[in-house]
């Protein structure tokens, strides 16, 4: 089962093609990555993916969910990790991760067990109450990771 089908979507930028007719599906557990020269594309279409930004033609579908007709459900589906850290240094490992998820609408009992779990995940579980302002760079990345992942 494709997890992510991406249907002839092109988008535009003014007279700039930033993508053109892509079409391909990404299927459940496989690993996927984007490969590229600077200006390619990578960022508009993961942004797309994510709908963060619109598709000017053509359609992708998240769990066979269109993120046109469907922006909030698919974005519940999918966590980003930006190429610079954003994680807040005054805030815990634990802290961090929950106000990622709360923005999901996660609460409570689940709000913390999907934030430890995200911890776990990322090998930061030791780490939770923990200020990442000291971190090493590997170690924000992960922390990153982990508020990225946990919805």
């Amino acid at each position: 089962m494709s997890i992510v089908r991406i249907e002839n979507v092109t988008k535009k930028y003014g007279n700039i093609v930033a993508v053109n007719d892509l079409s391909l599906s990404i299927e459940e557990g496989e690993i996927f990555g984007l490969l590229g020269p600077n200006g390619a594309g990578k960022s508009t279409l993961i942004n797309m993916i994510t709908s963060l930004i619109t598709i000017d033609e053509g359609n992708i579908y998240i769990k066979d969910a269109n993120t046109k007709s469907n922006a909030n459900l698919t974005k519940s589906f999918t966590g980003i990790v930006p190429q610079d850290i954003a994680i807040y240094e005054d805030l815990t490992c634990l802290e961090n991760v929950k106000f990622f998820a709360g923005l999901y609408g996660l609460r409570g009992k689940e709000l913390k067990s999907k934030a430890m779990e995200a911890l776990e995940f990322t090998g930061l579980a030791d780490k939770a109450k923990d200020f990442p302002k000291g971190f090493s760079g590997g170690m924000k990345r992960r922390l990153n990771i982990a508020c990225a992942i946990a919805h």
